[in-house]
């Protein structure tokens, strides 16, 4: 085809190609139009917009939480922070002011002319004066701030090293960035700012210091900010000392100052933001949009205990100021406080019962009466001093609900702060007992043994078994009901049904029990009671504990490997009668053994104790199930359990002093206790024997056993209400230390109004 007829001319074809160029052009650009306007219009319309707009975060404050009375345990307080210049933290304030002052008053024309030693001269003649406001402030932090001088130093010191990382990395990515020398860069903003030295102050210190900002411009700033209280952290607790055993009675009242009340419950919040809180709960998402309950820095963060478990729940959302740039308009979104969380605890039964618990009150140390007395009436010889505090944990829950009303650890976490490290070593203040411990449980697990094997058709209630000291025909030194001693003049128990035999605690009857069972079905029946399993109370372990324990913490059965080493070392026969007193393999947490005896009292309806109220929107749903046990047994267990403690043949019932004397162990009037004591072998105590500040690799004592006390009460002829379960860590004899601790919590439950009787009323007589 003859192109030039299409386009005759060279002119024609030259429009030709300016208008396909143009055309070319046009459509470019309105495809850029079109993803412009239409497919990013959105998020360029909202990143114009966003550079219109200025926002400014209003903090919120944490929930509220409160007991089951309502009373309030933890809050927010409004409060100040007393921040200090970066330049007064690093010392370098006065002489910047004295350097300024000097090139003022010399004059600039003179001052350029001075040689850098004479400009020196100058700014040190001047500079004393300047460090006189410094002192005169270090001197009211001091003071005001109740610390001392290495305290005061290392939050300098803290500072400092925070902000020379920050400025260390901005300086990094100038340089990287910008590709020119980073020391010309503008200093961080962080190195410009004031620094918190005194978090949240009262408004007295907060005063003092706006009158010194007044007279010292420049060099502090009082900024608002918010301060967690714990009302009842600490307490005065008043105990009468009318109803104690003998040995230590009287008949004044005492007062105690408790501190820590629930702080393992409770918890306790922290002051910085961890990179794991950031990346579990940002700020900023990775979208770009905000989350105002994301974690930023400077944010109070719950670090354990009910603080750390509810965590999303109490911090709140902040509230939002936007302002337009162009237009002025202001939209404001107010704070959604934190929610409240409410426990089941009653915090004056708590601190009644962490007073009871006190080394002060007398029940908790080594005492005389608690370690018997030889055929002379002389007090037996103790391995532990007269007078060593022991350590020693107790709950209180409900029975028909499983809420728990008192849960307490001693030490409390307050008092180890004022321990030295090797005491903090020893005793292990951080460790919730009643939660976190494990201890074997002894003769106080016979009860669910009966319950075992009456349920699985190894043991009728209407048959006895015959106590004959010792268990294995061949060896009558081993495997020895505790009566069958020398000291007690190799005596046995005779025939006994199971009330008795739980009575008296009779070690045979329950071997027997076990090997009748044999080890699969005791561990069965031991997990159905929650062996094993873990109590969802409302609380989190700490990671650490965790990482140490793994699933120990929940309790302790043996397992198949176990089994499998028992069996083939030829010790299976002895593990699993072991097994029937509580011996052997096996741990669990007062909690744990409160519970059980609850589940017991309950006819075997399961359910987890619980510290969250079951009218809570926060209430967890509950393990319940119903192992519907065979009331005749349940009535039998209880029936023994009154036995031990209500009854002169019972090894609760009495404290035996010289010359035949004894008393009640339970004195409390107008209530129907069913409880049991025990004894259950115990690690090496680790103790500094020689105190010369060091536990060496054989100070240790060995063969001393915790003290066991879980029970239930309730009022005259009427049915268990509560559950109780004290542990004495090396108290020895669970009817001498532990019962007697009982007893005073069973006063307590009267004084708070959870049972009838006078609490201050005299020792019931009747031993």
């Amino acid at each position: 085809m003859d192109k030039t007829r299409l386009i005759p001319s060279m002119f024609h074809r030259r429009l030709l190609v300016l208008v396909v160029s143009m055309t070319m052009v046009v459509v470019a650009l309105g495809a850029q139009l079109v993803r412009l306007a239409v497919v990013e219009g959105g998020q360029l319309l909202h990143d114009a917009e966003s550079r219109l707009s200025q926002s400014e975060y209003l903090p919120t404050h944490r929930g509220r939480i409160l007991d089951r009375n309502n009373h309030v345990l933890a809050w927010d307080r409004a409060s100040f922070d007393i921040a200090v210049e970066y330049e007064v933290i690093t010392g370098q304030w006065a002489r910047r002011k004295a350097e300024r002052q000097a090139q003022r008053e010399v004059g600039r024309t003179a001052w350029q002319a001075m040689s850098p030693e004479q400009r020196a001269a100058e700014v040190e003649a001047r500079e004393p004066a300047w460090q006189a406001p410094c002192e005169e402030l270090w001197h009211l932090v001091r003071g005001l701030g109740d610390i001392d001088d290495d305290t005061l130093t290392e939050r300098r010191d803290a500072v400092v090293r925070r902000v020379e990382r920050i400025a260390a990395d901005y300086r990094r990515r100038v340089r990287e960035s910008k590709g020119y020398d980073d020391s010309k860069a503008l200093p961080a903003e962080e190195e410009t700012q004031a620094h918190v030295i005194l978090p949240r102050v009262s408004d007295d210190v907060a005063y003092r210091f706006r009158r010194f900002d007044v007279e010292h411009d420049g060099m502090v700033e009082v900024l608002s900010a918010i301060r967690r209280e714990y009302p009842w952290w600490e307490n005065n607790a008043v105990l009468h000392r009318g109803s104690l055993p003998e040995p230590v009675r009287s008949g004044v009242n005492q007062q105690f100052r408790v501190i820590g009340v629930a702080d393992h419950l409770i918890g306790s919040v922290r002051e910085e933001v961890w990179r794991a809180d950031m990346e579990r709960r940002p700020f900023e998402r990775a979208d770009g949009s905000i989350d105002l309950g994301g974690y930023r820095s400077g944010d109070v963060v719950g670090a354990r205990g009910i603080e750390r478990a509810y965590e999303d729940r109490l911090r709140g959302l902040r509230g939002v100021i936007t302002e337009n740039l162009q237009t002025g308009q202001r939209i404001i979104s107010d704070p959604t406080p934190g929610g409240d969380v409410r426990l089941t605890i009653d915090i004056r039964l708590q601190g009644h019962v962490q007073a009871i618990l006190s080394p002060e009150f007398g029940l908790t140390r080594v005492q005389a009466y608690q370690l018997g007395w030889d055929s002379e009436g002389q007090p037996n010889p103790g391995k532990l001093p007269l007078g060593t505090p022991l350590n020693s944990a107790a709950v209180v829950l409900e029975v028909s609900s499983g809420e728990i009303l008192a849960m307490v650890s001693m030490p409390t976490m307050a008092m180890g702060e004022a321990m030295s490290d090797l005491d903090r070593e020893i005793n292990s203040p951080v460790v919730n007992r009643p939660y976190e411990a494990l201890y074997p449980p002894g003769s106080i697990i016979k009860p669910l043994v009966l319950s075992a094997a009456v349920m699985e058709g190894v043991h009728d209630l209407a048959s006895t078994i015959e106590c004959t000291g010792h268990y294995f025909e061949q060896s009558q030194n081993f495997a020895r009901c505790w009566i069958y001693r020398e000291q007690y003049g190799m005596r046995t128990h005779g025939s006994l049904a199971a009330a008795e035999a739980i009575g008296r605690s009779c070690n045979i009857f329950f071997y027997t029990l076990a090997d009748r069972l044999n080890m699969d079905r005791v561990i069965d029946w031991f997990g159905r009671f929650g062996i094993g399993h873990p109590l969802d109370i409302g609380l989190e372990l700490p990671e650490e504990f965790r990482a140490r324990y793994g699933d120990r913490w929940l309790g302790r059965l043996p397992d198949a490997a176990d089994i499998a080493g028992l069996r083939g070392a030829g010790e299976l026969d002895a593990a699993t009668v072991f097994l029937g007193i509580g011996q052997g393999p096996i741990v669990w947490t007062p909690l744990h053994a409160a519970n059980a005896f609850a589940t017991l009292a309950r006819g075997g309806i399961v359910h987890d104790a619980t510290l969250i109220t079951a009218d809570s929107t926060l209430a967890r749903p509950m393990n319940r199930r119903d192992m519907r046990l065979d009331p005749r047994v349940v009535d039998e267990a209880l029936k023994g359990l009154r036995q031990s403690v209500m009854e002169p043949t019972g090894t609760g019932h009495h404290i035996p002093y010289a010359n035949q004397h004894t008393e009640l162990i339970i004195n409390a009037e107008r209530v129907t206790v069913w409880g049991k004591t025990g004894t259950a072998q115990a690690p090496p105590l680790r103790i500094d024997v020689d105190g010369d500040g060091v536990i060496g690799e054989k100070e240790f004592v060995e063969r001393i056993d915790h003290a066991w006390f879980v029970g239930m009460v309730g009022p005259e002829d009427g049915r268990p209400l509560y559950a109780i379960a004290v542990i004495v860590e090396y108290g020895g004899s669970g009817g001498r230390t532990a019962g007697p601790i009982a007893n005073q919590i069973i006063r307590a439950l009267q004084a708070e109004g959870y049972l009838p009787g006078d609490p201050l009323s005299p020792p019931r007589k009747g031993a």
